[in-house]
């Protein structure tokens, strides 16, 4: 590896791993840091899920993600996503969060990366460009209630043996809860669910819905709607709403209800944001930011509607960004 690196890239998720690999067809040195494992998003995905996208919608460098069923699991896009690392020979340096960026030289859009390695030591990486693919996963959206904070309230779910023959309340009404709330109720949890709409959200998975409505519907999964939570308690979670206030039984609380994108580095190196979109200022033709030699890739382009950008629409962003980049550094 050169003492300047062509591209630091922030984050080994899907489109991540991506840009990496165009940057390797490019003939463009790269290293891609994260400060967990590879697709650290899917491998916190609940164990035993099922994509709404199908393979082909997910997979990347042009390397066919091959399954023996219509739709991948989790397991399998763990597996197609390591042997793309294996298979390029990325230079993924897991478990190595980038702590900060520092702009060294302006006129030639160097860039210092400031890493740590697991073992606590400070590293850094010089680099021409840097892609900020950092995701949402590491900040979920908090309710803002006493109580959050308790050790049996968590923002992720993996699945449901561990609450078998307990009370469980998952607040949230998309995929997400819907599908913990489902795996619950299988493994034999007494769950229940609070949402602030009248409803189920419109884009559950056509083949979980009927599901999940038919138990509600027969008493088997609880659910209070058009409720906030108004704090959590060791044992219960307290809610409001037109029925006035309501305590539900609770030892395990799963708040369900999304994330924020990590936009800690962008900020950090100045690149503005939207107010109302939460989109970084970028150009969409090459992804790069209004400082010159920082690029986005993924979910950030969406702003605060991570509904925008999935792996299917995201993966491309890679090869914009080396595109133009691979003209300039050669």
């Amino acid at each position: 590896m050169p003492d300047t690196i062509d591209l630091a890239i922030v984050g080994a998720g899907p489109c991540g791993l991506a840009a990496g690999i165009a940057a390797a067809r490019s003939g463009l040195s790269a290293v891609i840091f994260d400060r967990s494992c590879v697709v650290s998003g899917i491998a916190g995905y609940p164990t035993y899920m099922t994509f709404f996208s199908t393979a082909e919608r997910l997979s990347i460098g042009n390397v066919p993600f091959v399954v023996a069923t219509d739709k991948p699991t989790r397991r399998d896009a763990l597996a197609y996503y390591r042997a793309l690392v294996t298979h390029f020979d990325l230079d993924v340096r897991q478990y190595e969060p980038v702590v900060r960026v520092d702009r060294a030289d302006r006129g030639k859009g160097r860039f210092i990366v400031h890493s740590r390695t697991q073992a606590g030591e400070a590293r850094t990486s010089q680099a021409h460009a840097v892609v900020i693919a950092t995701g949402y996963f590491g900040r979920p959206n908090r309710l803002g209630v006493p109580g959050e904070e308790l050790p049996h309230v968590t923002h992720r779910f993996r699945e449901g043996h561990d609450d078998f023959d307990r009370d469980v309340v998952v607040v949230g009404g998309g995929n997400s809860a819907v599908e913990a709330t489902m795996e619950l109720y299988r493994a034999g949890a007494r769950v229940t669910m609070v949402h602030f709409g009248p409803t189920f959200d419109r884009n559950i998975k056509p083949w979980v819905l009927p599901d999940v409505t038919a138990r509600v519907a027969e008493g088997s999964i609880g659910a209070v709607w058009n409720a906030r939570v108004k704090a959590i308690e060791p044992h219960d979670v307290i809610v409001s709403g037109p029925f006035g206030e309501k305590r539900i039984p609770a030892e395990r609380v799963y708040t369900m209800i999304g994330y924020m994108p990590e936009t800690g580095l962008l900020e950090q190196l100045g690149v503005p944001l939207d107010p109302t979109t939460g989109i970084p200022a970028h150009d969409p033709s090459t992804m790069e930011t209004t400082i010159p030699g920082v690029f986005i890739a993924g979910v950030l382009a969406s702003g605060f509607d991570a509904n925008k950008t999935f792996i299917e629409n995201g993966r491309g962003h890679g090869e914009l960004i080396v595109a133009g980049l691979a003209m300039t550094l050669r």
